[in-house]
């Protein structure tokens, strides 16, 4: 399984200069990134050529909003054709599932299945990213077993361990639920922090929480998943790549992180 970098976790850098962005992740040891939060337009498509000539970064995936996955198809392609990216995400339910009817999630479904027979087409897996909110109740089950039941066999798979591990949701489970249509794994450490009288859950940088990514690396290794993506949200995007990066390493699993 390659490792490498959600993109998102540094989105503001690589909003302001990505090429510029992309030689300092560079110098943290990162070899592959999951493109989010950008344009995917021409001049992403330089700044990714430029930084795959110079350092060898590789985009091994792109987290992309539906609409935009779906209304400018030729763009999106455009990228991912460029920057010989295979994988294509839909990166969150549209608002209107989120808080909406089963019955709307199912009409997306529907509609996501058509795009992803759509991507195939042209060479591109698409795949569901989750958060935590698919797995609320929902009859017997949850709403991302309704995912499940309406979602094509085009469709495949990110697990997030963050969102997964917040949701009460084991994260070996849903790899081996989903063997083989998992294609890629958010690499987000989980911990709760004190505020107040309450407990409030948070992402950190990977060693820094309670998930022990040793034990995921290999599942997913297990579950035939193609890559991992350190990800998190914090102000302090390249300290906090450095903390994750040497985790990786000391657990054992950085050769692609050199």
């Amino acid at each position: 399984m390659k490792i490498g970098l959600q993109l998102f976790t540094c989105r503001k850098q690589a909003q302001k200069n990505l090429f510029d962005t992309l030689r300092t992740l560079h110098s943290l040891g990162i070899k592959y990134v999951e493109a989010a939060r950008i344009n995917f337009d021409d001049s992403d498509i330089e700044a990714f050529t430029k930084a795959k000539e110079a350092y060898g970064i590789e985009v091994v995936s792109a987290q992309i909003k539906p609409h935009i996955l779906a209304d400018e198809f030729d763009k999106c392609l455009k990228f991912l054709n460029a920057t010989d990216c295979k994988i294509a995400i839909i990166s969150v339910l549209p608002t209107e599932c989120i808080i909406g009817s089963d019955e709307k999630l199912v009409e997306f479904c529907k509609w996501a299945s058509e795009l992803a027979k759509k991507y195939k087409e042209h060479g591109i897996q698409l795949c569901y990213h989750h958060h935590d909110f698919e797995f609320i109740r929902s009859g017997e089950g949850t709403r991302f077993d309704i995912i499940l039941e309406n979602m094509s066999e085009d469709m495949n798979f990110i697990i997030d361990t963050y969102w997964t591990t917040k949701a009460g949701i084991n994260v070996e489970k849903m790899l081996e639920r989903l063997s083989g249509r998992v294609r890629g794994i958010h690499l987000r450490d989980y911990a709760l922090y004190r505020k107040f009288v309450g407990r409030n859950p948070a992402n950190y940088a990977l060693g820094d929480g309670v998930i022990d990514f040793n034990w995921i690396i290999d599942a997913a290794n297990a579950n035939g998943v193609t890559y991992g993506a350190i990800e998190q949200n914090t102000k302090h995007p390249f300290s906090e790549i450095a903390k994750s990066v040497e985790h990786i390493r000391k657990i054992g699993y950085g050769e692609d992180l050199k």
